[in-house]
């Protein structure tokens, strides 16, 4: 078959690595990890001789096919491609610019959309304006300290944002040999105000109780959108970013079925989630209105061209914002008096809505539910030969726990 960008493009990562043959030896290698190799597959004095010509896409298929073609003239004579340097030109410096171009590409192949735009929104903004002509073999731990510190010194939370996701691009490029070294390894021990916090988080009962209280009070926090999902979160256990996203589009009956596009470990599985709508989650679902694809539509944005209104998904930051706000005054109450004001995080000790779906695991756990199902629920990966042969989607179990979930959380919340 003839080699094109797009059919390259298009090739997912396998479970075992594999070569695509184009012809008269020109060769992709193709490993597990994405990696994909051009190579030159060749024999010489009776032995097979594999040649490596570059790494794709940081060398091009065009320049990929010049080494092919030159290495294979000297095979032709008699001449090891090996044991010669090939003729070629130079390869120009890999410079930020490329490597963030080059990273963008692979995010939006295989990462779920809200990730990959939160990455695209990332580099453009930190490190794009700060690197961009800069050689990304030249980049040390100093230059990495010297973009998080200033970024940590008003915002610890979003400097680890940056710092995550340039050493996930860093470790991209040196799977494919890109560089040498990845100058965020390690880096919040130079910079420890980025140190992740605790992700062990669970909400008691009584917790429990206080989120609900405060989000049904007489002014509550966020808008009627936030509030909604962020209880959907605890009543189903999905993943914020999911819960916030919904479409209407994903709902059928009592069924809500998330895309593998929207799910977060869609790298690993080009596969669909179907979680079980209780008569309390539907409640906090509503009906359409109509005005939006979305359930929990955020702000309305207006569309330069027809200049109609736009809602776009709620987004996930939303959730958080909503949490740690603390509201100083109240509002008027009637009678010229004023509500109690709102606390950060309702007067709890810190919590965030990923600890909501953590809660709603740990509660199914409690009320007996086996494990396998828990994972099934909150769309956990099967490991390994379990993962390849056991494609139970455990639907009726799904239905079954989530139902025990919801009526217990009911008669937690009383009348609340």
């Amino acid at each position: 078959m003839k080699f094109t960008d797009r059919y390259l493009q298009s090739i997912k990562p396998p479970e075992k690595e594999y070569c695509i043959r184009e012809g008269h030896g020109f060769t992709l290698r193709v490993l597990p990890s994405g990696i994909k190799t051009f190579q030159y597959i060749y024999a010489m004095n009776g032995k097979r001789h594999r040649m490596n010509l570059g790494q794709y896409p940081a060398t091009t298929l065009a320049d990929a096919r010049e080494k092919f073609r030159t290495a294979a003239i000297m095979v032709g004579k008699g001449m090891s491609p090996l044991e010669q340097p090939v003729a070629t030109e130079p390869e120009a410096a890999l410079t930020i610019q490329k490597l963030v171009d080059n990273y963008k590409v692979f995010v939006e192949q295989h990462l779920a959309k809200s990730t990959a735009r939160e990455t695209v929104r990332t580099v453009d903004k930190y490190i794009i304006p700060v690197w961009k002509e800069r050689n990304a073999q030249e980049i040390r731990r100093k230059d990495a300290i010297n973009l998080i510190d200033p970024i940590a010194a008003t915002a610890p939370g979003q400097a680890r944002g940056v710092m995550k996701i340039a050493r996930a691009m860093f470790n991209y490029a040196l799977d494919r040999e890109l560089v040498e070294i990845n100058p965020f390894t390690r880096l919040s021990t130079a910079v420890p105000s980025i140190k992740p916090t605790s992700t062990s988080r669970t909400l008691s009962d009584e917790e429990i109780k206080t989120v609900w209280d405060t989000i049904h009070s007489a002014t509550p926090p966020g808008s009627a959108e936030t509030r909604r999902a962020l209880l959907l979160i605890l009543i189903t256990a999905q993943r914020p970013g999911e819960a916030s996203g919904m479409a209407w589009s994903e709902i059928e009956k009592k069924w809500w079925t998330i895309p593998p596009e929207r799910i977060k470990t869609r790298n690993h599985r080009q596969e669909s989630h179907r979680v079980f709508l209780t008569p309390l989650a539907v409640r906090f679902i509503g009906n359409n209105p109509g005005y939006s694809e979305y359930v929990f539509p955020g702000p309305a944005i207006i569309d330069p061209v027809d200049q109609k209104a736009v809602f776009p998904p709620l987004h996930r930051k939303a959730l958080s914002s909503m949490v740690c706000d603390e509201r100083a005054g109240g509002r008027p109450a009637g009678e010229g008096k004023k509500t109690e004001a709102i606390a950060e995080y309702f007067g709890l000790p810190r919590w965030t809505p990923h600890d909501l779906r953590r809660t709603a695991a740990t509660k199914l756990s409690e009320l007996g539910c086996p494990d396998e199902i828990i994972d099934a629920i909150l769309n956990h990966a099967k490991k390994g030969v379990i993962g390849i042969y056991n494609r139970n989607k455990y639907d009726k179990e799904k239905q079954e726990w989530l139902t025990k979930w919801a009526e217990h959380l009911e008669e937690l919340i009383g009348s609340r």
